[in-house]
């Protein structure tokens, strides 16, 4: 059999033809591998299937805090939500909240699952729905910026949590399934230093043998409320090079390898012992242009910057063609406030040099900084902005110092933020990132009334228009390096069915199985 590469339907028209084959003054490889797709089905009828599956990713893992992350795979494994949005298209999934109603414009009323017992045997009920949202606030975990239009959590009783938001929001279930319940009592008694080595959640899975930034495994809880996991014990594995994970699944180390670079593509497409899957998933290469300092505190000089991204040759040198070029909008086909109508400047390096000089920004100095992980990406693009005229300083960090430029701000000059659409396909969560962090890179009245327009308004239709008339404001200021939405690569022996490589950062790994 030979590996498979699965590519969506309608791929073909969203690939673009490349412009340029090669980067002028920088040899490339992907380091690249934002998201992932689906993959296989259930394991063949009869068949016997194996007891333990050893999963791999690129991803460190350095806490199993579920307030620390988002889209994590510990959190769909050892974790839940009050509801689960992976697809952004269908109805929530009820999960620790059975049902909900939207009693007026600012309340609303969650039913709670009874019966539900957290790992350590305790029982879930409302105070821990309660103490889970104040904690995310009051620490000012990654979260909080989803809760800041929340007035109140209150336990009506036992079994139900009553919300009251500030002003009317379409998203209020969007936002809780991207906060994990932990029980109160144990957070309390351990502290949130303990509780990171651990996991206390109701999800399907309890945790073993955690090391941080090497792995731990995942063993099925007994006592789990839903459908027992396909594989009782999985064995995760994290690794700090993508080659390395490659290498490890080609050698039959690991069954399932999550999160490899792009040029996977290539390497393993001929692999007969291997199923490899990559497409476009929602998931895009988001880098904000910080317009409170010079250069790019003036408009010109953005532009500029955008006019010397050559995408079509990033795509190419980076995703063996496999990317989907951003049009010049954040939110990308498929989400919601995406639009036909709006476009990115054409490719011109001529334009690019002669509105440097017209605003005597040649040589000028920019960093460009994000997580390490990209760094392939950063001197890519680095490349093109130096052949424009601009003196360009690559600062990768790593991923505890990322998320804290993330949420605390930074002074680079164009910052990675990346975006994963997993939970919801609307484009409020890349416009949340506009100017609402702590140290914003954009300082616009005008961009805040716009934005606080498309949070307030219940109307589908009506919130839709208003969520383009955002998109369009950034694409006339441009206030976004505009870059490419990048496929996502994961990979199994052929022998593995079910793993799902869609939810992009997150693994679920309840639905993996491996024939014995």
């Amino acid at each position: 059999m030979n590996s498979t590469r699965v590519i969506s339907p309608g791929w073909a028209l969203l690939k673009p033809a490349a412009r340029r084959t090669a980067l002028v003054g920088v040899v490339l490889t992907s380091a690249l591998a934002l998201s992932a797709c689906a993959s296989g089905g259930p394991a063949a009828e009869n068949a016997a299937t194996a007891d333990t599956i050893t999963v791999g990713s690129s991803l460190s893992l350095d806490s199993l805090n579920p307030f620390e992350s988002q889209y994590s795979t510990q959190q769909f494994a050892a974790y839940d939500a009050l509801v689960r949005l992976t697809d952004g298209t269908a109805e929530p999934e009820a999960r620790l909240a059975t049902s909900w109603e939207n009693t007026d414009d600012l309340t609303w009323v969650f039913t709670l699952r009874e019966g539900v017992t957290f790992h350590d045997g305790s029982d879930f009920t409302a105070e821990d729905v309660v103490f889970s949202m104040q904690e995310t606030i009051d620490q000012k975990y990654i979260g909080q910026s989803l809760l800041t239009n929340f007035a109140s959590f209150t336990a009506t009783d036992d079994y139900t949590v009553t919300i009251v938001t500030k002003t009317p929001d379409p998203l209020v279930l969007t936002k809780m399934s991207q906060i994990y319940i932990v029980p109160s009592d144990a957070w309390v008694a351990l502290g949130a230093d303990a509780f990171a080595a651990t996991a206390i959640g109701t999800g399907p899975y309890t945790t073993e043998d955690f090391v941080p930034d090497s792995g731990l495994t995942f063993q099925a809880y007994d006592d789990f409320w839903g459908d027992a996991p396909a594989t009782p014990t999985v064995e995760y594995r994290t690794f700090a090079d993508q080659t390395a994970l490659a290498s490890a699944l080609e050698a039959g180390e690991i069954d399932v390898a999550h999160q490899l670079a792009n040029s996977a593509i290539d390497t393993l497409g001929s692999n007969p012992d291997l199923e490899l899957f990559g497409e476009f998933s929602g998931n895009q290469n988001y880098f904000q242009i910080n317009t409170t300092q010079a250069p790019f505190d003036n408009v010109e000089v953005r532009e500029a910057a955008n006019l010397a991204i050559d995408a079509d040759a990033l795509i190419t040198a980076l995703t063996s063609g496999e990317g989907v070029k951003e049009d010049g909008q954040l939110p990308m086909p498929g989400i919601l406030g995406h639009t036909d109508e709006i476009t990115r400047p054409d490719f011109d390096l001529d334009e690019a040099k002669q509105l440097l000089e017209d605003n005597d920004a040649v040589g000028a100095e920019i960093t460009i900084n994000g997580l390490a992980a990209y760094k392939t990406l950063y001197e890519a693009i680095g490349a093109q902005l130096e052949e424009a005229g601009f003196v360009v300083t690559i600062e990768p960090v790593d991923i505890s110092v990322w998320l804290q430029e993330f949420k605390n701000g930074t002074d680079a000059d164009i910052f990675y933020r990346g975006m994963s659409y997993v939970g919801t396909k609307d484009a409020d969560r890349p416009f949340s990132f506009v100017s609402t962090t702590a140290k914003p890179m954009v300082v616009d009245p005008e961009w805040d009334a716009l934005y606080a327009a498309t949070k307030t308004e219940l109307d589908p239709a009506k919130r839709e228009e208003l969520l383009i008339d955002a998109s369009q404001y950034l694409a006339d200021e441009s206030y976004i390096l505009w870059t490419y939405g990048s496929p996502s690569v994961g990979a199994t022996a052929t022998s593995v069915s079910g793993a799902d490589f869609g939810k992009g950062l997150a693994l679920i790994l309840d639905t993996i199985s491996k024939t014995a």
